[in-house]
């Protein structure tokens, strides 16, 4: 049993968004790619600490957690751990500006 989950609507668009991009040339890879982001936030859910804490310095995201998509570690899950929920920020691909999207990112 883990903490509930919440998934920000554009990490759940980053999610579809790299779905799409992976499906374009591999379909069946782009199926393993969401079942494992999938997995991986249930993992998240379960066990919050388990992602390293992102420098960031937004006031709203302060204590920022990071962790890779299983099999597909290119792929960052960005998330919040807070007292009852965990919530899902971004879910970014590795040579994207990081630091630059997530310093747009405003509180839920």
């Amino acid at each position: 049993m883990g903490k509930q989950i919440i998934i920000r609507p554009r990490a759940s668009q980053d999610l579809d968004d790299h779905f799409t991009y992976i499906a374009q040339s591999n379909a069946e890879a782009a199926l393993r790619f969401f079942d494992a982001a999938r997995l991986t936030i249930a993992q998240i859910a379960r066990t919050p600490r388990i992602g390293v804490v992102y420098p960031i310095q937004s006031d709203a995201l302060q204590g920022l957690r990071k962790w890779p998509v299983k099999r597909f570690r290119q792929y960052m899950i960005f998330y919040l751990d807070l007292p009852k929920v965990v919530e899902v920020i971004r879910i970014l691909y590795g040579s994207q500006d990081i630091d630059s999207i997530l310093e747009r990112e405003q509180s839920g």
